[in-house]
């Protein structure tokens, strides 16, 4: 029997009789939102919503709170997929907003260019449960999102560090790339951003 919700922590309130993943895909190019929706339908993920950037992610998670806590349904999304550079209100202002909210988060899947071990550091402190850099290889996007798609609370978790680099994160770091230099150089499974 799923849990009751919980008024205080919205997100984290167990799925109830449905069982389709919803996933959030934040990120301020069409054209990324729209490959990389493609690549979740592709994993079986479940339904993908799309917010263009941080400002949108908050309402459209706001307007769900609110239902959540009035009928009790599900929480709005399983996982949430998000751009780092946004205009408005960056990806790293969303996790730090949702962190003051909510005790518990759904998995945060962070895509970046910005890869360096500060910026990736910071993400993590905020409870992203792992990051990808940009240019995104769409197998090992797939492969994370299915991961984390169920997994537990990411800030629950400990010891894990990011190859080349002495910065503690959470969660697995396959997906974590040196940036490429060479577009020719690329597999036809990496998506370049412009």
């Amino acid at each position: 029997m799923p849990e009751a919700p919980s008024r205080r922590d919205p997100l984290s309130v167990a799925a109830t009789a449905s069982t389709r993943r919803r996933v959030l895909l934040v990120d301020d190019h069409p054209d990324v939102r729209a490959m990389l929706s493609l690549a979740l339908a592709e994993a079986g993920v479940g339904d993908v919503l799309t917010a263009r950037d941080g400002q949108e992610a908050l309402e459209l998670i706001e307007r769900d709170l609110q239902q959540v806590t009035q009928d009790g349904r599900r929480p709005m999304v399983d996982l949430i997929v998000l751009d780092i550079m946004m205009p408005g209100l960056s990806g790293t202002d969303v996790l730090r907003t949702l962190r003051a909210r909510f005790t518990e988060l759904p998995p945060v899947l962070i895509i970046s260019a910005l890869d360096s071990p500060a910026h990736i550091q910071e993400v993590i402190e905020l409870g992203a449960a792992e990051f990808l850099s940009k240019p995104i290889e769409i197998e090992v996007f797939r492969q994370r999102a299915r991961a984390l798609i169920g997994a537990p609370n990411p800030r629950s978790l400990q010891g894990a560090s990011l190859r080349g680099h002495d910065v503690p994160i959470v969660g697995r770091t396959e997906g974590a790339q040196p940036p490429r230099t060479d577009r020719r150089a690329a597999r036809r499974d990496t998506f370049w951003i412009g």
